[in-house]
């Protein structure tokens, strides 16, 4: 009988990483490709879903840590269940966010007057592949519990919801991409990329208001 809690407490524990560990690499990976491939094909869209990309990392490597925190006991948090460092981390990430939503909006308001040159095929190549990665990613975040049979607290799924929502947010970015890239392809009209550069912007500054809130709210019941 012991062994068996054992074996469960052991689960339990290893949880948190079997959960977000290889969704968080797979982000990881493909958001480094999806910048490096903004830039070579000179695609804004590209460059903004690579952005929204590592805003979806950051959320899952936060997702990742609260789990990580729930399993040790006497973590100082505030009343709302975040950690001190969850909330000083969440800060930086939305400044960071709102600077980028910043850097696309002006960069895409600049190439409405300057259209430039962007390679259609290859954004389409590079953002289908991002379409599939986030796909595995959400199929993998999906579903109750912890993947073996465990309920999750009330902390982990809302960690685990809100890693969900951002991925989902992802995969319109990645759809965006694609559609710019293939609209390029197949026309020439270069007016799609700062287009959709700034529907991706907007996808990430509702992410980034939410967090701002959730933020405020945790210093406010702290």
């Amino acid at each position: 009988m012991d062994k068996h809690h054992h074996h469960e407490a052991h689960q339990e524990k290893s949880s948190p990483k079997s959960i977000y560990a290889i969704p968080f690499l797979l982000i990881f990976a493909f958001a480094l490709l999806e910048f490096f491939g903004g830039i070579w094909t000179n695609s804004l869209a590209l460059l903004s879903d690579a952005w929204h990309m590592f805003s979806d990392l950051f959320a899952l490597g936060l997702a990742w840590f609260a789990a990580y925190l729930s399993a040790k006991p006497g973590t100082h948090r505030h009343a709302s269940g975040q950690s001190h460092l969850e909330i000083a981390a969440s800060a930086v990430n939305v400044l960071l966010m709102f600077a980028v939503v910043t850097y696309i909006i002006v960069e895409a308001i600049q190439r409405f007057s300057h259209p430039q040159a962007v390679t259609g095929g290859y954004v389409i190549f590079i953002a289908l592949a991002g379409l599939i990665v986030n796909l595995i990613v959400l199929k993998m975040l999906h579903g109750d519990g912890d993947g073996h049979g465990h309920a999750q607290s009330a902390e982990q799924d809302h960690n685990k919801r809100a890693a969900y929502l951002h991925v989902m947010g992802d995969l319109l970015g990645s759809v965006a991409a694609v559609l710019a890239g293939t609209v390029i392809y197949f026309t020439g009209w270069l007016l799609i990329d700062p287009i959709l550069s700034i529907f991706i912007s907007l996808l990430i500054l509702i992410v980034t208001i939410k967090l701002t809130k959730d933020i405020w709210t945790s210093y406010k019941n702290g």
